[in-house]
């Protein structure tokens, strides 16, 4: 999730046309990518990931926290050169590579993707931007991995069959496909609607995304 967050900033930074106070702005929001990816980290510790992607994973979060100190330090909204969080792409990079690689499944990579684009489209509202064209892309795109991911799991339901289907996988399918579809609905209202972008309702469309995202993880694991 910081990983593909941290992605779609990086790109935004390097083509989009943003005046200085924009940069500096989505700059100082990258701080809440670091918090996600320090409490992944510490979720990693309980899991059978191995210690050196931790540490990698670690590394890219102090570099991002030593990052963000020195943008808070900058006067007048003076932005930190690109290139130095474009070097943060390598360790985050690493650290998700040797998740993945962890997982029984390559599927898991989609939720991934779905709550990155969520987390990037929340940063930048927060730092009030003005490139309009990715508050519909990036709601667009999450819906487009979301339609794709509930093809895998019908996909991994109908191949596991009835006999694989266990309360509790069932269970949390309904719970997923409530949260999903909440999420989604929140983050498409300012799309579909008049209703500005607003980084609050942004902010619970992200949360019910991210559990709906932890719900069909464990679904996904258990199925195969």
């Amino acid at each position: 999730m910081p990983f593909c967050a941290l992605l779609v900033v990086c790109l935004i930074l390097k083509y989009g046309q943003i005046c200085p106070g924009q940069h500096s702005r989505i700059q100082g929001e990258l701080i809440t990518i670091w918090t996600v990816l320090f409490v992944a980290l510490m979720m990693g510790i309980e899991t059978s990931i191995s210690p050196w992607v931790l540490a990698i994973g670690g590394l890219g979060g102090v570099y991002g926290v030593l990052l963000s100190i020195w943008q808070g330090k900058l006067p007048n909204k003076r932005a930190i050169p690109d290139k130095a969080i474009y070097y943060s792409l390598l360790p985050l990079g690493f650290f998700s590579i040797g998740v993945l690689a962890a997982q029984q499944s390559p599927f898991i990579i989609l939720p991934m993707i779905i709550t990155g684009f969520i987390l990037a489209n929340l940063l930048l509202v927060k730092a009030k931007h003005r490139l309009e064209a990715f508050n519909k892309i990036l709601p667009f795109a999450g819906v487009a991995c979301s339609i794709l991911l509930l093809i895998v799991v019908a996909s991994l339901v109908f191949i596991t069959g009835e006999q694989g289907l266990t309360d509790k996988i069932t269970s949390n399918l309904y719970w997923f496909i409530g949260f999903l579809l909440m999420g989604l609905a929140l983050w498409l209202l300012p799309v579909v609607s008049d209703n500005p972008q607003s980084h609050t309702l942004l902010g619970v469309a992200t949360f019910l995304i991210l559990i709906s995202q932890v719900l069909i993880y464990e679904v996904i694991v258990l199925l195969t």
